[in-house]
């Protein structure tokens, strides 16, 4: 096939897939339709169905070319980090930071994508969890360093931090995105790594944290959550 027609046609389906982003973004999967995203990318609505079969196949698409941003955007972060602990603080830093720096596609992910049992058997899912990969290899990484606790599965971990990070991305859409995504890591992740942390180095950094004024801690701790109102 024509090479140029190749690169026309790509250029066509990228342009598909960021209407569907901005449509399904902006409301729920059932309530957008073709002629949306078509008048959207420009495009006549029969040129959609050339690319995809149908509305929940443009869906399951979309996690291809997020995934390969986000795993691109995770490694060049990772880069001169050496300790495992602190490249989980900082997987979850990206993680938090490139959702609330993609709010659309945000919301397709959490509200639409993570509890739809036939995505989860596509190739578009499998692609959706790849990077997961990475955290493994991080957890890994620190059990063998003796910085991440080696007397738990390393996919219970993988989860613990997930879960919690997953769950806060969640209620930040819920909330209307009403606070600031970021601000979350530094207490609620610093727990999570806290508990996986192998027991020599929690006595270490305990030490460090009994010298810290516990009033100052607690003040800071409840005008935080009180601001974003998490429960």
């Amino acid at each position: 096939m024509n090479p140029t027609h190749n690169r026309k046609k790509d250029m066509t389906r990228d342009q598909i897939v960021k209407a569907a982003i901005q449509v399904f973004g902006g409301k729920s999967f059932l309530e957008a339709n073709i002629s949306e995203i078509a008048q959207k990318a420009e495009v006549a609505e029969g040129t959609i169905y050339q690319h995809f079969k149908n509305k929940e196949d443009l869906l399951f698409f979309i996690p291809r070319e997020r995934t390969a941003a986000f795993c691109e955007g995770l490694e060049l972060h990772l880069q001169g980090i050496q300790d495992a602990s602190n490249k989980l603080a900082k997987f979850a830093w990206y993680y938090l930071y490139f959702f609330k720096e993609n709010p659309e596609y945000a919301r397709i992910a959490m509200l639409e994508l993570r509890v739809n049992k036939n995505f989860q058997k596509t190739k578009g899912y499998r692609l959706f969890r790849g990077w997961s990969d990475t955290l493994l290899d991080i957890i890994k990484e620190g059990q063998e360093e003796g910085t991440i606790r080696a007397d738990m599965d390393l996919h219970i971990i993988q989860e613990l931090l997930l879960g919690v990070l997953e769950h806060y991305v969640t209620r930040w859409l819920l909330k209307d995105e009403k606070w600031d995504l970021l601000e979350f890591r530094g207490h609620a992740v610093d727990l999570v790594l806290n508990g996986i942390r192998a027991r020599d180095v929690q006595g270490t950094q305990g030490e460090v944290a009994r010298k810290e004024k516990p009033a100052e801690i607690m003040s800071a701790r409840k005008k935080t959550f009180k601001n974003k109102q998490m429960v």
